[in-house]
């Protein structure tokens, strides 16, 4: 897995504007001001704005809102499925995975070779 490395990514500022944007666009796109939405989902209004501004909020507050647009099924989508590809053979026992083991030192970085090779 590549480790995250800030120099290649959009700031995350820039990804909270967009994402607050498209909260608004939806909004809008229903017809219902920051007060109606956010009295659907039991949040403040300055909540509401906060988040449409791309300035913060919570998980809990952004689950509100789906759920009063009626689209807290897509919530799920925002990350994929952890399941084990099929190809791997640790997926063959049928039980989901509950903790991580890190490789052994020597397994890693060793190029692997048969040692019958001649000094």
């Amino acid at each position: 897995m590549p480790h995250y490395d800030p120099s290649d990514q959009r700031p995350l500022s820039v990804l909270l504007s967009d994402l607050g944007k498209q909260i608004e666009a939806y909004r809008i796109s229903r017809n219902l001001k920051q007060a109606e939405l956010a009295e659907m989902a039991g949040i403040s209004r300055s909540t509401l704005a906060r988040l449409e501004a791309g300035s913060g909020g919570t998980i809990d507050s952004l689950a509100r809102i789906m759920r009063a647009l009626e689209i807290e099924d897509r919530l799920l989508d925002v990350m994929p499925d952890a399941k084990l590809s099929p190809l791997d053979p640790r997926s063959d026992t049928g039980k989901a995975r509950q903790r991580v083991r890190k490789s052994s030192e020597g397994e890693a970085g060793e190029e692997w070779s048969w040692d019958d090779e001649a000094p």
